[in-house]
């Protein structure tokens, strides 16, 4: 399968790119460091239609949001193309969380801007299959790499994969997954 992931250099974006190019799939790596910037729609949209598969993970802006439209009205009604929508868990809280290292400003955009990827997300659903994904706290940015209740992005990613497969074998088909963290001492 030919696999677009934007942000596919850093944190869950290369934990993806990393664990599905190890199963044999063809990646499409999009990101700014290789000259792939998601607020340059058309050039993106362009490389990603061109795919089976589109994993909507780099966030800037709005351009997430935008990028989300723009791909499912070429694939709308093909049942033979999936996206993946990585949004945040944040987008369930009424408030702003407190972030060491972040700003609260900084912290209210990206949860705006996430929670208009959601609504996006619902406005779109029964026109191509696409699943969105909610990501807990996972280790990878500096600020959380050393929080101890965050979770292992490797071992959050293989989840998210082995779940989905899980399910699809089964005839499931997941439209939204949040998969958080929970310390040794919660565990059920």
């Amino acid at each position: 399968m030919k696999i677009a992931i934007t942000g596919h250099t850093a944190g869950i974006g290369r934990a993806f790119a990393d664990y599905l190019s190890a199963r044999g799939h063809d990646i499409v790596g999009l990101s700014k460091r290789n000259g792939n910037n998601i607020r340059n729609i058309p050039k993106i949209q362009e490389q990603i239609v061109a795919c089976d598969m589109w994993i909507n993970n780099a966030q800037s802006g709005y351009a997430q949001t935008e990028l989300l439209y723009k791909v499912a009205d070429v694939w709308k009604g093909d049942n033979n193309k999936m996206i993946w929508i990585i949004s945040t868990i944040l987008t369930q809280d009424s408030g702003v969380p407190n972030i060491p290292g972040l700003s609260w400003l900084s912290m209210a955009e990206y949860k705006n801007q996430k929670r208009a990827l959601e609504d996006a997300f619902r406005q779109l659903k029964n026109q191509s299959r696409m699943c969105l994904i909610r990501p807990g706290a996972v280790a990878t940015q500096p600020y959380n790499q050393a929080n101890v209740n965050a979770a292992d992005v490797i071992a959050w990613v293989q989840s998210v994969c082995d779940f989905y497969i899980s399910a699809t074998e089964k005839n499931l088909w997941p439209e939204e997954l949040s998969l958080g963290f929970r310390p040794q001492s919660l565990k059920i």
